[in-house]
């Protein structure tokens, strides 16, 4: 069976960016020793698998997610549900349960050794500082305490160092990192209020921005449009001001406007609709939209063609501590992609949906809420139906959205993970801001989580890290890996039903998915009938042997008459299990 290779990765981007044309670092200027073979992202990102398959986005009706049936099969058990035994007692037979959810790992953690080796090289040998902020494209973009910025390659190799130590002393720490969509641009924000732009295909200063927004405030974001010649920035005054970069006879120049003023509500995060490449003609992108969330509420404005407010919805009641959080992602409604914002402060994600009638009218429609309980510090989607969240405890859950079933829950405490308290309380430049701003602050971590082509990056004190979603062949191997059978066959059942939840790499086309899948439940019942027939005691009562026999083979003899393969099942499967005659007679016992 044909198949071609994930196209949905990071590597994606590296066509993005031509690196010959980089400027590379002279390690030896900076005396930063290299990794012994650091493994590539693009080896993280793309471990070999046996059969790599495009993922097809499922179409589904985010309008009517309350009808959405979850997983439920009512099939029982094909064979019989009781035998005897010598003594004549009763035993109940153990049969596949089809209604059990077995999600297996659903995303991959992966250290990013040689980016995690320089930062802490950089830190020791030229006094590049703590990282403090973090931003993935076509490179990683490291920001540290001392105004660095270190751009990473695709192999995990330093190619430059921007700044000095001494613009540092100046500036403050990197507060906010922003790459544009073409991955020619990266935009810095500091924690003392300036702003600078960098050429990455050469490591040139562009433009070095110190008025675009009152002084004494701390730049807690700063990112890039789809337009590249704009972008918005929020300080630590909560307010809100457009940036737009214009070259005049050769002078390359920023004009400022105020979006939003934190004397009316100060806002904590903004968040621009971006658009792929291929999506770059869709109703909706020619408003330019951005989403800001302040201390009460979001705010939904359009930039273009003229500044628009299109709408503003409060949280409700929250917790005061809580961290706002915004996230955009284009997903299929009715089969045709719209954009979704979701956003909480605290343990409700509200979703809205974004579209444009055939009228022109433009509908922001609410979407059933999510419940969790916990209280989320960063939420991101990780593809059109699955969304990561991490909590206060630094617990990282993925949620499938049309169900609202919690997936898998991952402890991501030895991350360590970098918090943006200093900038939110803008100590750098004495403290000045609001009660309100600074609580809030104690739990941000903006600037240290950040997902790209369903990939999440996080940054530690000292390392980082990426988070992937995994192939489906590669959730059920790492239940084969534990030895896991049943559950490996539960799991690959729901990919061959089509019911599984984050699916990535199987075919679009149900008959195609169904027989790659059924191709390895039979591998998976090969192994489990060899690891039985290894482990049968050879000696020994023959309540022992049927003892160890009787969990195993209810579960082949199911998954053979469900899959249709019962010459498999007569013939090599049963031979193997009979191989001396006392696997015989326990056999021959369990089914008399």
């Amino acid at each position: 069976m044909s198949e071609s290779p994930d196209t949905r990765s990071l590597v994606s981007a590296s066509s993005q960016l031509n690196l010959m044309e980089i400027d590379t670092i002279d390690d030896k200027e900076f005396d930063i020793p290299q990794v012994d073979t650091p493994p590539t992202l693009e080896s993280i990102l793309n471990e070999p698998e046996d059969e790599d398959e495009p993922f097809i986005l499922e179409d589904t009706c985010l309008l009517n997610t309350e009808n959405i049936d979850a997983h439920s099969c009512e099939t029982s058990s094909l064979a019989s549900s009781d035998s005897g035994d010598r003594t004549h007692l009763k035993r109940k037979r153990k049969t596949v349960e089809l209604n059990a959810t077995v999600h297996g790992s659903v995303l991959r953690h992966s250290i990013l050794k040689g980016i995690s080796a320089q930062i802490v090289s950089a830190a020791d040998k030229v006094d590049a500082g703590l990282p403090t902020a973090v931003t993935v494209s076509g490179v990683i973009v490291v920001g540290t305490s001392h105004g660095l910025a270190l751009v990473f390659d695709l192999n995990q190799a330093l190619r430059l160092c921007l700044g000095s130590t001494a613009t540092g002393a100046e500036y403050g720490a990197v507060s906010a990192l922003s790459i544009n969509h073409d991955c020619t641009r990266l935009l810095c924000g500091f924690a003392k209020g300036q702003i600078t732009m960098w050429d990455l295909a050469n490591g040139k200063l562009l433009r070095t921005i110190t008025d675009a927004h009152p002084p004494g405030t701390a730049i807690l974001h700063v990112k890039f449009t789809d337009d590249p010649t704009l972008a918005v920035c929020n300080d630590s005054g909560g307010s809100v001001f457009e940036l737009a970069f214009r070259r005049l006879m050769g002078m390359r120049t920023c004009e400022s406007r105020c979006l939003f003023s934190g004397s009316k509500g100060e806002v904590c995060n903004v968040e621009p609709l971006l658009t792929a490449p291929d999506l770059k003609d869709h109703p909706i992108t020619q408003y330019s939209l951005l989403a800001m969330a302040s201390l009460t509420k979001i705010l939904v404005i359009g930039l273009k063609p003229s500044l628009k407010v299109w709408m503003t919805f409060p949280y409700g009641k929250t917790d005061p501590t809580s961290v706002p959080q915004l996230a955009w992602q284009f997903v299929p409604v009715q089969k045709v992609l719209n954009p979704i914002l979701a956003f909480c402060r605290g343990d409700t994600i509200h979703f809205l949906l974004v579209k444009k009638d055939e009228t022109g009218t433009i509908h922001v429609i609410k979407q059933r809420q999510l419940q969790l309980n916990c209280d989320i510090i960063s939420l991101s989607w990780i593809n059109s139906r699955t969304l990561v969240v991490m909590d206060s405890g630094e617990k990282l859950r993925v949620v499938d959205r049309p169900s609202q079933e919690e997936l898998e829950t991952l402890d991501m405490a030895e991350v360590q993970l970098v918090y943006n308290s200093s900038h939110f309380k803008s100590l750098a430049t004495g403290g000045n801001v609001s009660q309100a701003l600074a609580l809030v602050g104690e739990k941000a971590c903006y600037q240290s989580v950040c997902s790209y082509a369903g990939q999440m990056v996080l940054l530690g004190t000292k390392s980082a890290h990426i988070m992937t979603l995994r192939n489906w062949r590669e959730r059920v191997d790492c239940l084969l890996k534990q030895e896991r059978f049943v559950e490996a066959l539960s799991l690959a059942w729901s990919f061959h039903e089509g019911t599984a939840k984050a699916v990535l790499g199987l075919f679009g086309d149900p008959a195609k998915r169904k027989g790659v899948v059924a191709d390895k439940m039979l591998e998976i019942l090969f192994q489990y009938v060899e690891r039985s027939v290894k482990k049968c005691p050879e000696h020994g009562k023959i309540q022992v042997m049927e003892q160890h026999f009787q969990d195993m083979v209810p579960v082949v003899v199911d998954y053979c008459l469900l899959l249709q393969r019962t010459d498999l099942l007569f013939n090599q499967l049963y031979t193997r299990l009979v191989e001396n005659c006392y696997q015989d007679r326990a056999l021959l016992s369990m089914v008399l």
